[in-house]
């Protein structure tokens, strides 16, 4: 019988989405922390269930083939699932990832496609938010949750960020040092920094920062303004977001402008964009482009006769990259922010068949009340694109889509298991 502190060996033979290698002793599965498929090692155990075990190496006894230490050099972080394998593996286990949530879902006869490589392996990243806390010596930390924890890790040259973003935070980490600023505590509720939120534009270079505080104001804010603007001519605007719910949910609801823009522009597929901080934008701009491309030729539309409804649509960048292929464009999209931003990128590029709706994609009522001008009109979507969050897609919006019965359905999405 399996017990914390036993020291055994194991081979890994696969591999989870948060990283853990996955292996198995007496029938019970173990899951390994640095380790990835091919790996031997001595396992130190650290917990046991009825149905599983955790472990962390103790000692590599064989390294596997497909290992690399190229990818990041910051050991401390462990956010990253696949860093430690080469990417031309990774891309092979994201297939078989596509292929097991589909063949668990009992689909086992779809047929799933080599995975297309992103064009830029690092620095793609255009967003990234950042917790802050501080460490056992009372050192600011501003870096990523380790899997499974709260612990926050440093993100010390981070190979997938954009170099600006690391330097944006060396220079916020020097600003709270010298005015003695207070972080978040998730026990007692206390505290004010709570995480540092960035974007950028992948063409147009602007960069927004934002501060998720636990209030509504921030000490010494001007010098923070003059601070930033000297340091980092990229950053267009400076907000601060009010968070005070004892919550995961990093963003919320209100925005305050410090300073600049509460937004960035951005160009995706060949439409101008306006993003602003709450809008979702895909965060490989290389990719998304190659993903567009891939939605606009499995739509196949024709401009003299389809009519397409784009679900949760963000600033709508997905459907304004084929309104020019389309009679009618109905975009529907849950933040009012990003609508406005929609209904702006449509106007600026000159797009006149679109219309963008305020409404819940994920609730049924206020779907049909979004998109309620559009169906007086008796307009029936030919064409579906969903884009929905990784829990999906429920139930109901789903039966909705079935009633309109759209010849085509595209649908993108970020969670295999969701999806299928």
């Amino acid at each position: 019988m399996l017990k914390k502190n036993d020291v055994i060996s194991l081979t890994v033979e696969s591999i989870t989405n948060l990283g853990f290698g996955v292996s198995r002793h007496d029938g019970l599965v173990v899951f390994i922390s640095d380790a990835v498929p091919g790996d031997t090692v001595e396992a130190l155990i650290i917990k046991v269930t009825s149905s599983y075990a955790v472990a962390r190496v103790s000692k590599y006894l064989t390294l596997s083939d497909i290992r690399t230490s190229e990818r990041c050099k910051n050991t401390a972080c462990h956010t990253c699932a696949y860093k430690n394998i080469r990417y031309d593996e990774e891309l092979k286990l994201k297939k078989e990832d596509v292929i097991n949530a589909f063949a668990k879902a009992g689909l086992s006869d779809v047929t799933v496609c080599d995975v297309v490589p992103s064009p830029k392996e690092n620095g793609y990243r255009n967003k990234a938010q950042y917790p802050i806390t501080k460490d056992k010596n009372g050192n600011y930390v501003i870096g990523f949750y380790a899997p499974k924890s709260h612990r926050v890790t440093k993100a010390v040259d981070c190979p997938l960020a954009p170099h600006e973003f690391e330097s944006i935070l060396h220079t916020l980490t020097q600003y709270f040092e010298k005015h003695s600023i207070s972080v978040y505590d998730e026990k007692s509720g206390e505290g004010l920094l709570r995480h540092v939120y960035l974007r950028c534009g992948e063409v147009s270079g602007e960069i927004l920062l934002t501060l998720v505080i636990n209030g509504r104001s921030l000490p010494y804010s001007d010098e923070l303004v003059s601070l930033v603007k000297e340091k980092h001519k990229n950053v267009v605007g400076i907000l601060l977001n009010v968070n005070k719910k004892d919550t995961n949910v990093i963003l919320g609801d209100e925005y305050i402008t410090l300073y600049g823009k509460d937004y960035i522009k951005d160009v995706l597929a060949g439409v101008g964009l306006k993003i602003s901080a709450p809008s979702f934008y895909q965060v490989n701009h290389g990719a998304a482009e190659q993903l567009y491309q891939k939605a606009r030729m499995l739509a196949a539309p024709d401009k003299e006769r389809d009519v397409l409804l784009d679900l949760y649509c963000g600033a709508g960048s997905i459907g304004l990259s084929m309104a020019d292929a389309v009679r009618e464009l109905i975009g529907i999209e849950i933040v009012d922010s990003a609508v406005e931003c929609a209904r702006e990128n449509a106007e600026n590029a000159g797009i006149t068949n679109a219309k963008f709706y305020a409404g819940d994609a994920a609730n049924t009522e206020n779907l049909l009340c979004a998109a309620e001008s559009a169906l007086k009109k008796k307009i029936e979507p030919t064409i579906v694109v969903l884009d929905p969050p990784r829990a999906g897609c429920d139930e109901r919006l789903i039966k909705f889509v079935s009633s309109l019965s759209p010849e085509k359905i595209v649908y993108i999405s970020c969670n295999p298991a969701t999806l299928a």
